[in-house]
């Protein structure tokens, strides 16, 4: 008598599982970019400020550096979207997975998989709330692109400096939370791996 099919063969497991590396892994290095382009935006930011007298390269630059950023977190956006979804299908195939165990096995299987959903959930918990921080950083950058393209002189560059002190303080806030992120998911990505490295 045949036995019946599984509803995906484990192969199809270890492609979510595969998946999901490769997730984390464009996530670590999208990361690493936002940070990057992020203290490149500061960085023209301050350049403005320096160049008062001048500030129309500085401001230009800033311009089109704080749209690389935005682009930038978009994508890692998408990324970590897409992540969430690759996540809960090879959870879904985990638990299908288990269903067909017994014992010893079973039991190891089934605590892993509590303690890399666990995980997973603080993960993202974090990253929906950096997500907000980034919303917030983004959004003080683009009011200071919005207030220089008003009015750009040294007057007005004084006269904003509170103003532009504060969306530097929130995009230093940010880099280190992407920081941690990148770290949190590095974690993730050893503990969910179909294969571990040799320490």
């Amino acid at each position: 008598m045949p036995t019946s099919q599984p509803n995906h063969p484990a192969s199809d497991t270890a492609e979510r599982a595969r998946e999901m590396t490769t997730n984390l892994e464009k996530i670590e290095a999208l990361i690493d970019k936002t940070i990057k382009e992020l203290k490149e935006a500061v960085d023209q930011l301050n350049r403005i400020a320096a160049e008062s007298d001048k500030p129309r390269g500085a401001f230009e630059d800033y311009t089109d550096q704080l749209k690389d950023y935005k682009d930038v977190q978009a994508t890692l956006s998408d990324r970590i979207n897409r992540f969430r979804t690759v996540a809960d299908a090879r959870f879904k195939d985990w638990e299908s997975d288990l269903a067909k165990m017994d014992g010893d096995l079973k039991n190891i299987s089934q605590d892993r998989m509590s303690k890399a959903k666990k995980e997973y959930d603080v993960v993202d918990k974090k990253v929906r709330a950096i997500g907000a921080k980034l919303t917030k950083a983004v959004d003080k950058l683009q009011e200071v692109q919005t207030y220089f393209t008003t009015e750009l002189n040294a007057a007005s560059i004084q006269a904003a400096s509170k103003v532009t002190d504060a969306a530097k303080k929130s995009a230093d806030e940010v880099t280190q939370a992407l920081q941690d992120m990148k770290a949190d998911y590095a974690k993730l990505k050893l503990d969910t791996a179909e294969t571990k490295p040799k320490e």
